[in-house]
């Protein structure tokens, strides 16, 4: 009696903080609906980063996000890389999440990169930004038409039209 109790309250406040709709798309796949999304990993590397969505819609390797937030820790001098997103769509198999509209990482530091599309392999720490990209940065701000992140957030690499303007100090 006692083990159905407890299996029937850990139930309750499981539907409490899980809610989930299940429906069928257009071509007959399983779609999940998934409020409150949030994945994480804090690995023996010391890579640790956590993404999490105000909802979700989950068809079999894909997570549809949508108002994305997350976090990233560099591993040189775990500095923490924060992001922030329209949109988005993971792919827990590939470790890869394709982000859209209104992206934006940023660091305490006051360093800040926006861009329209972007894609980050969490296997290889490696953050490509496609659209729109602005780099601002304490001495400045590039502009450029792709941006590619690698080496934990240390190494920058520009492609196309690349601007860039630097403040000089007095």
């Amino acid at each position: 009696m006692l083990i159905k109790l407890l299996k029937f309250i850990l139930l309750f406040y499981s539907s409490i903080f899980f809610t989930t709709t299940i429906t069928f798309s257009e071509d007959d796949t399983l779609v999940i609906e998934i409020d409150n999304p949030k994945f994480s990993e804090k690995g023996l590397d010391d890579k640790t980063y956590e993404i999490k969505a105000k909802k979700g819609l989950k068809s079999e390797s894909n997570l549809e996000l949508f108002i994305v937030e997350g976090k990233f820790k560099s591993k040189n001098d775990g500095k923490w890389i924060y992001l922030k997103a329209d949109s988005g769509n993971y792919n827990q198999s590939m470790g890869l999440i394709e982000l859209k509209q209104n992206i934006e990482f940023y660091t305490n530091d006051g360093e800040i990169l926006k861009s329209n599309l972007a894609s980050f392999d969490m296997n290889k720490n490696v953050i490509e930004l496609k659209d729109n990209i602005s780099h601002l940065i304490n001495e400045g701000i590039v502009i450029a038409d792709k941006s590619t992140i690698s080496e934990n957030f240390n190494k920058f690499n520009y492609e196309g039209n690349v601007n860039t303007t630097l403040k000089i100090k007095d």
